[in-house]
């Protein structure tokens, strides 16, 4: 009597089993690449204007100084917002005058602000602290 070759129900089960397992595997982590890289592609949208922004609030900061200070905007379609306050107030460091022999001081010119930046992109914030130095200038220290 020949005996009949091929497989059984229970080896067909099991690799069913192995294929969806790897496949659903696979599936998740394609998802979790593209998820990924939405969410960078967002970030370096809403990174790319930051040198312009940040150089805008400088010179906010640097026409206008005050003890505290802030402001909104959109650039490239980002929204961003700031606000400024005073961390330090001083004048530079006296300087020694030869001709004089003496040394020359000066006023309060100098302002260190702490700046707290938030920009917002398609329902996604980021906020930033650095710090700022401003000056004020000269028409305003002779007023």
């Amino acid at each position: 009597m020949k005996r009949e070759q091929g497989f059984t129900l229970i080896e067909v089960l099991i690799a069913a089993t192995i294929l969806f397992t790897v496949l659903a595997v696979a599936s998740e982590t394609y998802r979790n690449a593209l998820l990924a890289s939405s969410k960078a592609q967002t970030v370096v949208e809403m990174l790319t204007p930051l040198p312009l922004v940040t150089a805008s609030i400088r010179n906010q900061l640097r026409a206008n100084p005050a003890e505290r200070l802030q402001g909104e905007a959109e650039l490239l379609g980002v929204q961003y917002s700031w606000q400024a306050e005073t961390a330090l107030y001083g004048a530079p460091a006296p300087r020694f005058d030869p001709d004089e022999a003496a040394f020359t001081e000066y006023g309060k010119r100098y302002r260190l602000y702490d700046v707290t930046l938030q920009l917002s992109l398609r329902g996604q914030q980021r906020t930033y602290l650095y710090q700022e130095l401003a000056w004020e200038s000269w028409a305003n220290l002779r007023r």
